[in-house]
């Protein structure tokens, strides 16, 4: 079950955000409703080094098992396509979209 963390800036459309993210990424990974979960982590500011102007850099980190290096560049493709859509129909701009797939680390 890939757990998703976004962080991203508050927003009042901020639910329809996660559930297209989870949508997609469960369609990417042909996965069952309810089988990815989502959260938001609110980033209140963004900077960026040397004062350069920035407008965000959402971050999706998808937490799950090894599934194969094809089907994770599917979901984070994915799930950067479901922030960039949001993002545009809610008349947002960001530099880009952070995605990673972050597999489990066993403790020793």
């Amino acid at each position: 079950m890939p757990v998703i963390t976004i962080t991203v800036g508050d927003h009042p459309a901020l639910t329809e955000l996660l559930t297209s993210v989870a949508d997609s990424v469960a369609r990417a990974l042909e996965l069952s409703d309810g089988d990815v979960i989502a959260t938001s982590v609110p980033a209140s500011t963004f900077v960026a080094s040397g004062g350069a102007i920035l407008t965000g850099w959402p971050v999706v980190s998808i937490h799950g098992s090894d599934r194969g290096e094809a089907a994770s560049r599917a979901a984070r493709a994915a799930a950067a396509g479901a922030v960039a859509d949001w993002a545009s129909a809610h008349s947002i701009e960001f530099e880009g979209v952070w995605t990673e797939w972050v597999p489990p680390h066993p403790l020793p």
